[in-house]
């Protein structure tokens, strides 16, 4: 995608390779995780993103977006990150 469709602050929900990837821009900066909860599988892509954290809709664990780190039970397994990187002007990932 190109960086202009990824507003600061904002997240989209991606598939690559058959993956579901949340990718964020959190102050200028790009990261991508697994778009599902480690503790349910729900998707994360309606969950609110505050900051540096997305909340899971269903049960309310957080994570970190920029390390995939678990920041709130009932999950206890981070989420898996991806490397971004730019590429004339689009946001590409490292699966």
């Amino acid at each position: 995608m190109s960086i202009a469709d990824l507003g600061e602050g904002e997240t989209v929900c991606a598939r690559v390779q058959g993956l579901e990837i949340l990718v964020s821009q959190v102050h200028g900066q790009f990261y991508a995780v697994q778009a599902r909860c480690s503790h349910a599988a729900q998707s994360l892509a309606q969950g609110a993103v505050r900051g540096t954290e997305v909340t899971c809709p269903r049960h309310g664990a957080r994570f970190d977006i920029r390390t995939g780190e678990c920041l709130a039970a009932p999950a206890q397994t981070p989420l898996s990150r991806f490397p971004v990187f730019i590429d004339g002007g689009k946001v590409c990932l490292d699966i």
